[in-house]
């Protein structure tokens, strides 16, 4: 995976944490505002990694919401 794909991803977990109850499109803007810092010396724009970052969110959101609601991990199935 690319280093830029690999920080979109951290920074759309974390984004959980610094955006806590927004939603995506809340959120979207301010993380394509930072990108250019946080990508370091990835040429990837917020354009190329956007999915990324999103869907790493979800998984994230997901996590830390039913973390938050019930205190108990969640658990998946397939």
């Amino acid at each position: 995976m690319d280093e830029g794909r690999a920080r979109a991803r951290v920074f759309g977990e974390e984004a959980t944490g610094l955006y806590p109850g927004q939603a995506w499109g809340e959120v979207e803007p301010h993380m394509a505002g930072e990108w250019r810092t946080v990508r370091g010396n990835s040429s990837l724009s917020w354009a190329d990694v956007r999915n990324d970052a999103h869907s790493a969110w979800q998984v994230a959101k997901l996590y830390r919401d039913d973390c938050l609601r019930d205190h108990a991990p969640v658990t998946m199935t397939g």
